[in-house]
């Protein structure tokens, strides 16, 4: 893992403790190197992760403070739908359609940036959030990148086998978010009497390396979907 990667979740982790408490100015940047033995500009990295975040703010001339709580700062889809659940004390099950690996079609490897035929898992799973089946989601993973994923994994979650087995880091993602349709077939899976608009997460997601590990289509019940961010002018 890159130092700066091991800096950030110490700093994160002690926001989310609250040794470093929100509205509070962080240590000065040459402190925090001499504590972790680095340069800096590594420092540097490591809080540009956290201002992205919204969970550190930047005031010129006065240095880094502590925006907010991470638990409250935080309802990223980058965390995962089990962990999401998990915060917020919410029962989840997951209803596993399809898990298949298979080569990439033309629209697939586009999104992946992978060759055409490239093998991919397909994931297609109902995510019920207390008793209500809640999302729809549609994914695909390079098979080599994401090696010996099992079901029992696809049943609770993807991205903790990715952070805690493979040990990789999941860094940034590219959203875009719009409402669709829901087809017959969904209708099926989410238990809607009649055809109704679902809110899209279309996704591509990166690993801190710089290479893109997922793309998915997650489309949720419009009146249990809940999505925050922070918007910084850099």
């Amino acid at each position: 893992m890159p130092k700066y990667m091991e800096i950030y979740r110490e700093i994160r982790l002690r926001i989310e403790s609250g040794n470093y408490a929100p509205d509070k100015k962080l240590p000065e940047g040459s402190k925090l190197a001499s504590e972790f033995s680095c340069s800096e500009l590594t420092i540097t990295k490591a809080l540009d992760l956290l201002v992205r975040e919204g969970l550190v703010l930047r005031k010129r001339g006065s240095g880094s403070f502590v925006k907010r709580l991470a638990s409250s700062a935080s309802n990223s889809h980058l965390s995962g739908t089990a962990e999401r659940c998990a915060r917020a004390g919410k029962k989840l099950e997951t209803r596993v359609i399809n898990f298949t690996a298979e080569p990439a079609d033309e629209h697939v490897a586009q999104k992946l940036t992978i060759p055409r035929g490239q093998l991919v898992y397909v994931i297609h799973r109902v995510r019920v959030i207390d008793g209500v089946p809640s999302i729809i989601e549609y994914t695909w993973m390079p098979v080599d990148l994401i090696p010996q994923l099992t079901l029992t994994y696809v049943n609770q979650s993807i991205y903790h086998y990715i952070t805690r087995q493979l040990g990789w880091v999941i860094h940034s993602a590219h959203m875009t978010i719009t409402g669709q349709q829901a087809t017959h077939h969904e209708c099926q899976q989410l238990a809607l009497v009649e055809p109704t608009a679902l809110i899209q997460v279309e996704q591509v997601a990166f690993l801190d390396n710089g290479k893109l590990f997922e793309y998915s289509i997650a489309r949720h019940l419009w009146d249990s979907f809940n999505f925050e961010t922070d918007f910084v002018r850099v």
